[in-house]
C-alpha cells in the first residue's frame, strides 16, 4: 500500500490542458476579429496616400504651367477625366503627364482595379458605383470641411485656385478631403 501512494505520475492534469486550450482560443478569436480591421486601415492609408500625391501633381502642374491648374472647360457634370481627352484636354494632359506612368498609382485598393477620376465644379457626386469603391472626385471651387466639401466661392474655370480631392473610405462610408487651401 506505501509504494502505491509514493508513486508519482509526469503529465499535465485535464485542468491545466483546458486552460491552455482556453487561452489559446481566445488569442484566435482576438487575431479573428483584428485582422480585417488592420487590412480596412491599410486599404483607407493607401486611399489617403493616393489622394494626397494627387494633389501633389496638380500643384506640380500649376508651377510648371504660370499658375494655371488643369480644370480647363469643368462644368457641373461630371467627367472622368481619364476618357475625357475630347472635352477636359487639359486635365487630359494632367493625368498623362503627371499622374499615368507610375508616378501616382490609382487602384482601388479593394480590388486592384483602376480607380476612376472624376472632376466637377459642383457638389454633385455620381451615385452610387463611383462615388464607393476608391475613385476620386476633383471638386473645382470647393475646399475641405472635416471630410466634406464646401462651397470656397470663386472661379471654376482654368484660372481657379480652389479645389478638393476626395475619395472614399471603408471605414462606414467616410471620406477622406485635401484641398490646396
Amino acid at each position: 500500500m506505501k509504494n502505491a501512494l509514493n508513486k508519482t505520475y509526469k503529465g499535465f492534469t485535464i485542468i491545466e490542458v483546458m486552460i491552455v486550450l482556453a487561452i489559446a482560443g481566445l488569442i484566435m478569436v482576438i487575431v479573428f476579429f483584428a485582422i480585417p480591421q488592420l487590412q480596412r486601415n491599410q486599404r483607407d492609408n493607401a486611399r489617403q496616400s493616393m489622394t494626397t500625391r494627387l494633389k501633389a501633381e496638380i500643384e506640380t502642374y500649376s508651377s510648371n504651367n504660370q499658375g494655371l491648374y488643369p480644370f480647363g472647360g469643368v462644368g457641373p457634370a461630371v467627367t472622368d477625366c481619364i476618357l475625357a481627352n475630347a472635352t477636359l484636354q487639359s486635365c487630359y494632359d494632367w493625368y498623362n503627364r503627371y499622374v499615368s506612368g507610375g508616378k501616382v498609382k490609382i487602384t482601388d485598393p479593394s480590388t486592384g482595379n483602376d480607380a476612376l477620376l472624376f472632376y466637377t465644379n459642383t457638389a454633385t457626386r455620381q451615385t452610387p458605383a463611383p462615388w464607393q469603391g476608391g475613385n476620386v472626385y476633383i471638386h473645382v471651387g470647393y475646399k475641405c470641411q472635416g471630410d466634406t466639401i464646401v462651397a470656397a466661392g470663386g472661379s471654376t474655370g482654368p484660372n481657379a485656385k480652389q479645389y478638393a480631392v476626395v475619395t472614399t473610405l471603408d471605414r462606414s462610408n467616410t471620406y477622406f478631403c485635401v484641398d490646396n487651401g
